[in-house]
């Protein structure tokens, strides 16, 4: 529990927060129609993009057991605002634009930042302040729970607004009855949001206590806004309430319209992982041979190693070199020597086929090949048949001293890795016998 002068400070923070997530909606309502509009609309696109990053940034702790996070905060500013927009608006279109509106940050949200993510644990940009990833990890399906929740309680509370109206002509008592029926539903959000998100379970009782206290909390801040904005703005209030909607058209078109954005959301969505999938392989694959590069195989060598060591099984580096690649591309040029590496590419990806097994390209003519639970032992033959196959479909080299042919030398160790060695240690031990290899005389494996 925070001391007194904390918790002050907590409280004055938030409703500085609150302060400012205000100021902006209630400055726009005494804009010209023709700038009103648009900047409503580019504040409640920011809020709702800000939340989803707020959410997992920080939260005001009030108490030990109610903290109020700040994409609930965010949350509060959408639903402020956007009410603030329908009543000045006084147009059904206002809430099929805030319907496609949602639906296009969401995605936005979720492919943006999914890829933001992606990208800092891909290791291809420079993470300087070392944003956590995780900050940009968004469940879709959280998304699309959140953004029909908050577009049905909008609508929830303009059938409230209307009904109200119909039983109360007291412009004063129903700025108050409008800004309690607002504290309401921002309550029973932190009800359904967690319930619809997650299931209901024994488990989940005390968080949603926390959430509708916190929501209650930040409700009632709001409201302050609310009144003001009603009390202030009397006559745009009065002029919404003398302009009936036509709930039909309100509820009826939009819903269709939902529904078409939303399958195109989901589209979208399988194009996006598509996309994505297919710029991890490219940037996991070398370009010239197809074959896993250098990046990935060093990620997999590290995750490999890890695996092994906890599972106390054997773990194989096999490091292969072209013999005298540079006469042969002196003698047949350099485009026949990427006709050549890709030859042998295809022949060492296909000497051992277990999806666990990882055969890479990591330099010009120095490949590798990655071999979970194997001991050396057991990787000699299929290594002695690849020799074989060079032999039997030969690709030309009349200036090797060793052979009419192509040839590999090649590396072979292994070991059951422990806590005291390092991956650098078993390659380092491949690599050695390697040179052992090429030394003794080239086309052949050093396995010892």
């Amino acid at each position: 529990m925070e001391n007194p002068t904390g918790m002050m400070t907590t409280i004055g923070v938030l409703l500085l927060n609150i302060g400012l997530y205000s100021i902006f909606p209630l400055y726009f309502t005494t804009m010209t129609s023709r700038l009103r509009t648009p900047a409503f609309y580019m504040y409640i696109s920011i809020v709702l993009v800000v939340g989803g990053l707020a959410g997992a940034i920080y939260s005001f702790p009030l108490s030990e057991t109610l903290h109020i996070s700040g994409g609930n905060l965010a949350y509060g500013a959408f639903m402020m605002s956007t009410v603030m927009l329908i009543i000045i608006e006084r147009d059904v279109s206002t809430f099929r634009n805030i319907i496609q509106l949602v639906v296009q940050v969401d995605i936005f949200v979720f492919a943006g930042f999914n890829f933001l993510a992606w990208l800092l644990d891909s290791k291809l940009v420079l993470n300087t302040v070392h944003i956590p990833s995780a900050i940009f990890n968004v469940s879709l399906w959280v998304l699309i729970i959140g953004g029909v929740l908050i577009l049905g309680e909008i609508l929830v509370l303009l059938l409230i607004f209307l009904q109200v109206r119909r039983l109360i002509s007291n412009i004063s008592a129903l700025a108050f009855i409008y800004t309690f029926a607002f504290i309401l539903i921002l309550c029973a959000d932190g009800v359904l949001f967690p319930i619809l998100a997650f299931g209901l379970s024994p488990e989940l009782v005390s968080i949603i206590f926390g959430n509708v206290s916190g929501k209650a909390i930040m409700a009632a801040c709001y409201s302050v806004p609310m009144l003001g904005f009603y009390l202030i703005f009397r006559k745009k209030f009065i002029r919404f309430l003398d302009t009936p909607l036509p709930m039909n058209e309100l509820i009826k078109a939009p819903r269709k319209k939902l529904l078409e954005t939303l399958y195109h959301y989901e589209i979208r969505d399988q194009q996006f992982q598509r996309d994505k999938q297919e710029l991890m392989e490219i940037s996991e694959r070398d370009e010239l041979t197809t074959l896993a590069n250098r990046r990935k195989f060093d990620q997999t060598f590290q995750t490999e190693w890890s695996r092994c060591q906890r599972e106390e099984q054997f773990l194989t580096l096999v490091i292969g070199d072209i013999d005298f690649f540079k006469q042969y591309n002196d003698t047949y040029g350099h485009n026949q020597g990427d006709i050549c590496l890709k030859k042998i590419a295809a022949l060492w990806g296909n000497i051992f086929n277990r999806p666990s097994d990882l055969a890479a390209r990591i330099g010009g003519e120095e490949f590798t090949i990655l071999l979970p639970n194997t001991s050396p032992e057991l990787a000699l033959s299929s290594l002695h048949h690849f020799l074989t196959t060079l032999k039997e479909q030969p690709i030309p080299h009349h200036t090797s001293s060793i052979a009419s042919h192509v040839t590999l030398s090649i590396g072979l160790a292994g070991c059951i890795p422990q806590k005291d060695t390092s991956p650098e240690a078993l390659f380092i031990l491949a690599d050695q016998r390697l040179y052992a290899a090429k030394q003794g005389g080239r086309n052949r494996i050093v396995a010892e």
